[in-house]
């Protein structure tokens, strides 16, 4: 496959489409600093990967790369904006077009299929591919010298295909870290199996030290049997004794609340005689208080009511007051009208008041009946509370004795006392502490049961032991077998990338002295080194790093001879092209000349050169170095700007070879 034109619309710094052919053997690219050479290579890699990997890490302002990759000038872009790269092989061309918005995958896919071999290509095949096949003048120093020994050798190793080896690697690390994984879950059961071994044992041996004398097991069995009235063999002593129990704290439970009411009992009993007497003598004098209260409501009732004569002698008295202001009109009664003296008229006056002071003496009288009637029914209603309330002592009294009977006879202690139920409690207590430590003695029966079952759990755990054992010592053999396969992998990677580095370094070294870097140093030693970690190390002259001693221009050569040789150590990639993005900065005409001729043995044996410069004396130089010929013929394409000041192609030439006859010496005829 090789690389057959690209065509970009509004991407980076073209504005308007432009479209560069590339010749199957060589295309010499150049024009000033800004003319888009270097976007030529970045529209390559923009269409196979999505990305341009030299601005990856460049940021400002939250902006990136991806915000500047179509056009952002001044003046209106193209109408479409596209990148589009095209590829050709003996089976045709196969183009791929990528748009602000997506890209056809189907097309990628099948390209990339044809890029590189799928079966030994790594997961970032593009991306690789990429970075190997376009060699920038940013990147030769960085991706090279300035590299890290490590990352120089796993570019180096991605390469040359040796990417295999890591996959069966990292099975075989899986299965190193299962088979330990075993093995501690295995080391944990044989430690689980033998805490259940010691814990067996340990409980034989507190059994067996618990167990007393057989003659004071009889003992206690017979001490047992005598107590709780029964003839129950001794293994089943234990349950009659422990109904028992629960009998007796049944009882004491109930005496101890006897025992704390029955002084209050005895008061009460003793204090209810008086309750009965004055609840007697209360009914007495409520009796005497109803008769007084009936007299006296009588006394009432046969008078008139007070208030009534009051008010009459109140009436009379004004108006005598009023007869003696107005005295007789006339000779006439100014109330009756009727003939009257004065004498008579006085001696009425009198009469009335007389009458009046009568009236009032009558109910002063009343209203003393009625106050002695309201005195005796006061008397009543307080008679009548204080018996209700002797009455409602004497009940509740009576009620509370005959309560406390029925809780003696529930216990069984009728017509206990004190002294008698504090005997009960000190009985139930000495029956319960005498069972409770025969109990003890007899439950030992059960510590038998206990040794056999902890004898059984002895012979089990011995065996889990036993299984646990077997299964580490498989899970050991498993892990030692996984470290052996591990190393084995690891060995066999080892020895396969070391026989592709012995026919890869020898074109390092090669590629080196064509280049000639430094005219001292004509040669460089590439080492690898590392078991786990794998180093790729580069000296001159024995121990010299070309990093710290050689110029700018020096280390671009060096770096030149290692990226080169890393393309053409690709196993697995079908992409017959070298990308060069301006790779003479800092380099003198001498090693320019020499890298001319570099090119030009690549592009004899098939490679595709595609090479950018700045200066167009160079430029000619390498279409004068590298090879043409009618079948594939060289190209140069200038770089400049358009008439509107666009970025576009100024000029575009075929390299055509010499014609035959001019390396043909004329006929001496000819030459007379």
């Amino acid at each position: 496959m090789k690389l057959a034109y690209v065509h970009i619309s509004a991407f980076r710094g073209y504005q308007k489409p432009v479209r560069i052919d590339f010749a199957d053997s060589f295309t010499i690219i150049d024009g000033r600093n800004g003319v888009g050479k270097s976007t030529i290579f970045d529209a390559v890699e923009f269409a196979l990967t999505g990305t341009i990997s030299k601005y990856l890490d460049a940021k400002a302002d939250r902006e990136s790369v991806e915000d500047y990759l179509w056009w952002s000038g001044e003046g209106n872009p193209a109408a479409e904006r596209f990148v589009e790269v095209a590829f050709r092989d003996g089976d045709g061309l196969i183009a791929v077009r990528r748009t602000p918005l997506d890209v056809d995958a189907f097309r990628l896919s099948a390209l990339a299929g044809k890029l590189v071999d799928r079966d030994f290509a790594p997961k970032n095949a593009m991306a690789q591919l990429c970075t190997s096949t376009i060699i920038r003048d940013e990147h030769i120093a960085r991706l090279s010298l300035d590299l890290k020994e490590v990352d120089r050798f796993t570019l180096l190793r991605d390469a040359i295909g040796a990417v295999d080896a890591d996959e069966w690697i990292r099975r075989a690390q899986s299965l190193v870290a299962a088979a330990s994984l075993r093995v501690k879950s295995a080391a944990a059961d044989v430690e689980q199996a033998n805490i259940a071994v010691t814990t067996s044992v340990r409980q034989i041996d507190q059994a067996r030290s618990a167990l007393p004398a057989s003659s004071l097991l009889s003992q206690a069995a017979s001490r047992l049997q005598s107590m709780l009235r029964t003839t129950a063999p001794p293994d089943q002593l234990a349950e009659v004794a422990r109904r028992r129990l629960a009998e007796i704290a049944t009882a004491l439970d109930q005496s101890h609340s006897l025992l704390a009411s029955i002084a209050d009992h005895d008061a009460t009993r003793q204090a209810l005689p008086a309750l009965v007497k004055a609840a007697d003598e209360a009914a007495v004098m409520a009796a005497a208080a109803q008769a007084e209260a009936t007299a006296r409501a009588a006394d009432v009732g046969v008078a008139p009511v007070s208030s009534a004569l009051s008010r009459q002698a109140r009436d009379l008295e004004r108006l005598v007051s009023l007869g003696r202001q107005i005295g007789p009109r006339d000779g006439h009664c100014p109330l009756c009208d009727t003939d009257v003296g004065h004498d008579a008229f006085a001696h009425g006056l009198e009469v009335a008041l007389a009458v009046a002071r009568q009236l009032d003496d009558q109910a002063v009288e009343q209203a003393t009946r009625e106050r002695a009637r309201d005195e005796a029914a006061a008397l009543l209603a307080k008679a009548h509370m204080a018996a209700a309330a002797t009455l409602r002592d004497r009940d509740a009294a009576a009620s509370a004795i005959a309560a406390f009977e029925e809780r003696l006879k529930a216990a069984g202690m009728a017509e206990a006392t004190q002294q008698s139920i504090r005997d009960r409690v000190a009985a139930l207590e000495a029956e319960r502490q005498s069972i409770t430590a025969d109990l003890r003695l007899l439950d030992t029966i059960s510590l038998n049961q206990v040794i056999a079952r902890a004898t059984e759990d002895h012979s089990a755990a011995r065996e889990r032991v036993s299984r646990a054992e077997a299964r580490l010592g498989k899970a050991r053999l498993g892990e030692t077998r996984a470290k052996a396969i591990f190393d084995a992998a690891r060995r066999a990677a080892a020895e396969t990338l070391d026989q592709r580095l012995e026919r890869v370094l020898p074109l390092m070294s090669e590629l080196y002295r064509r280049l000639r870097p430094h005219p001292a140093w004509s040669d460089i030693e590439y080492s690898v080194r590392g078991d786990v970690k794998r180093f790729l190390k580069l000296q001159v002259g024995g121990t010299i790093n070309p990093q710290f001693v050689f110029s700018s221009g020096q280390r671009r050569a060096t770096g030149l001879a290692f990226l080169l040789s890393v393309n053409l150590s690709i196993a697995w990639s079908r992409w017959q092209s070298i990308l060069l993005d301006d790779p003479v900065q800092h380099v003198d005409d001498f090693r320019t000349v020499h890298l001319a001729e570099v090119l030009a043995h690549l592009c004899q044996s098939g490679r595709q050169i595609v090479c950018a410069v700045e200066d167009g004396a160079l430029a000619d130089l390498m279409c004068r170095r590298l090879p043409t010929s009618e079948a594939n013929p060289g190209k140069r394409i200038k770089l400049g700007n358009d008439s509107d000041g666009a970025l576009s192609v100024t000029y575009a030439e075929t390299i055509a070879p010499m014609t035959r006859r001019t390396l043909v010496m004329p006929p001496a005829s000819l030459t007379a």
